[in-house]
């Protein structure tokens, strides 16, 4: 799963052996997203979001955060100095689209909308929470103490500002949306986000990035299981729908196409269903 991989707008399907399908959808992270990229969802019978189960309580206390005070989680990233603040500095100069909203958009709306009364979809968060995953989270945390890791956080400006050159010679203007404006927008907003994804992701080994995402892939086919035990015999094989950050969908897919075991994951309890 290498870095740098070529990055697409539009959905990208895998059709599970046990049957029904995975559709990952790319999004770029604190973006409103257009309409027409909005379509290019389709129709979809559950959800699966690559983020822990408590993820809706954060969303909704930095609404009330944004409400009291707004750009407030905004303005605390810039002020941190590392590569995710640099990626919202970044997106401050971008005016034809709308950057830089907390909670993230596009998760958060879709997950509106397949917990309202007129959808009531199945939801799945995938991030596991157990032993295993703990002890993921601190071989991470030891490999991004490391001498090594530490002394490129300090030439960070420096190495941020050459590998977001490289993405923006790497990334095209989505061709499915006819306003050249907000199309360049997006490609430099896709620009600033893969690079800060691809310098988090080269903190960390080959090694951990591999494990994080079969784990992942193992529980979405998990999830895809339960979809499909949901559904009535006559009905065509469900669809889970997946929003993953732009920069992070050709791993996912690497991942899934290696067809680790499902893993058993539950419908998220606020399920209306």
């Amino acid at each position: 799963m290498t870095l740098g991989s070529v990055l697409g707008w539009t959905p990208i399907e895998w059709d599970d052996p046990l049957g029904g399908t995975i559709r990952l959808w790319p999004y770029i992270p604190h973006v409103v997203l257009t309409d027409t990229l909005r379509r290019t969802a389709g129709k979809w019978d559950g959800i699966a979001f690559l983020l822990p189960d408590d993820e809706p309580e954060i969303w909704e206390s930095q609404v009330e955060q944004e409400r009291k005070s707004p750009g407030i989680n905004r303005d605390a990233i810039s002020s941190s100095g590392d590569t995710y603040s640099r990626m919202i500095q970044g997106m401050t100069t971008i005016t034809s689209i709308q950057t830089n909203r907390f909670p993230d958009p596009e998760p958060r709306r879709l997950y509106q909308y397949a917990n309202s009364a007129s959808a009531s979809k199945p939801s799945f968060f995938i991030e596991p929470n157990d032993e295993e995953w703990t002890k993921w989270v601190e071989d991470c945390a030891d490999e991004m103490t490391s001498l090594r890791n530490l002394a490129s956080s300090i030439f960070g400006g420096r190495a941020w500002k050459k590998a977001l050159r490289e993405s923006m010679l790497g990334i095209t203007p989505p061709e499915i949306e006819r306003d050249d404006e907000k199309a360049h927008a997006l490609a430099l907003a896709s620009s600033l986000a893969t690079t800060w994804w691809n310098r988090s992701e080269s903190m960390i080994s080959v090694e951990l990035r591999s494990r994080r995402d079969l784990r992942f892939a193992a529980r979405l086919r998990g999830a895809l299981r339960t979809l499909t035990s949901r559904q009535i015999d006559d009905e065509s094989p469900p669809v889970l729908f997946v929003p993953v950050m732009q920069a992070w969908l050709p791993s996912i897919q690497n991942a899934l196409m290696e067809s680790p075991l499902p893993e058993e994951i539950e419908v998220e309890l606020d399920d209306r269903s």
